[in-house]
């Protein structure tokens, strides 16, 4: 008998990726400029019906990780929400369903990204809350989240459609520097749904509130998945980057400035063009084409999307989730290579 040696099993590959998806009509297409793939494949977008498309990042296969999908696009009140992730042959699948303000199946602008990455750099938590009615705290898949820190993230339902949320990588840099980490939600299913960050309690651990709302506003148990970074992108990648997150003045909103931040020429310089409308500059920060993604934090009235980006700054827009009018709020912002 000829004694084979047994074969250590081998650790999945570290992927990111993301794209911008500026052809919502097109049937299908190969993006060329603002996507990435860390494999060097493709990144192809696919609509099958109104609102309806797949990412396909070639080569990315892998199983678990996190997904996200944001609206993006000056004057869009849309939503947008990933249907679902998964491996399919060597490529990576991820579903994204856009809708207009009211609800109903539209074709959008959009971003989207998928990482599995882990970090030794900075702090990154990721998960995906698959139990939309538990009121007791419950530990999301292991396949489905990762903390840098090693802990134990934790959720529960508080009420409809707010969540509690408690993350290692969060508690971590409390109190001091928690606030210049970023955050990114995205609602998970087929129903049109907008999940943002209600807000934290100033305590240890640190609970962190989310809040899902319905296209009229009111709050709706869904299922959701979320990212912090702090040192690190939304990715887990530790490229050209920055972030800040961005609060006003109560009651004058016309008072803004950076709660916390990250950027390599330090901190951000942020213009208010009107009511709703911003533009956040990062000082010593150069990049081509890149990735931004921005949402509202800390105000359960409002939701915020990218309207636009360029090599050191990030547009940003923020609507009232009942009337789908611009208006104040506090929010996060981030932009990447």
């Amino acid at each position: 008998m000829v004694m084979m040696a047994s074969v250590p099993a081998q650790a999945a590959p570290q992927v990111d990726g993301y794209v911008w998806a500026n052809s919502p009509s097109v049937a299908s297409y190969v993006a060329s400029g603002y996507e990435r793939n860390s494999t060097d494949g493709t990144v192809q977008i696919t609509r099958s019906s109104r609102g309806v498309y797949q990412v396909r990042f070639t080569g990315m296969a892998v199983s678990g990780g996190v997904a996200h999908a944001r609206p993006y696009g000056v004057g869009n009140t849309g939503i947008c929400t990933v249907s679902s992730w998964s491996p399919s042959g060597s490529d990576e699948l991820v579903g994204v369903r856009c809708f207009d303000a009211s609800g109903v199946p539209a074709d959008s602008l959009f971003t989207a990204s998928f990482t599995n990455r882990t970090t030794s750099t900075g702090s990154l938590a990721y998960l995906w809350a698959n139990d939309p009615a538990a009121r007791t705290p419950y530990v999301p898949s292991s396949a489905y989240s990762y903390d840098s820190t090693g802990g134990t993230s934790r959720i529960y339902k508080q009420s409809t459609g707010l969540y509690m949320m408690y993350l290692g990588a969060v508690d971590a840099h409390y109190p001091v520097t928690q606030d210049n980490g970023v955050y990114e939600i995205t609602a998970y299913g087929i129903n049109p749904v907008r999940c943002e960050v209600y807000g934290e309690n100033d305590e240890w651990p640190t609970p962190i509130a989310v809040l899902c709302v319905d296209a009229k506003g009111t709050p709706v148990d869904a299922r959701f998945s979320v990212t912090y970074a702090h040192g690190v992108s939304l990715l887990g990648t530790t490229g050209a980057r920055a972030n800040a997150y961005l609060r006003h003045g109560w009651p004058t909103p016309t008072t803004f400035w950076a709660a916390g931040y990250w950027g390599p020429g330090g901190a951000p310089t942020i213009s208010r063009y009107g009511t709703g409308q911003y533009a956040v500059s990062f000082p010593g920060l150069s990049i081509g084409y890149g990735h931004a993604t921005a949402g509202s934090r800390g105000d359960p009235l409002t939701y915020c999307h990218v309207a636009y980006w360029g090599s050191n700054y990030v547009r940003v827009a923020c609507y009232h989730n009942v009337t789908n009018a611009l208006i104040d709020s506090d929010f996060t912002v981030s932009l990447t290579v």
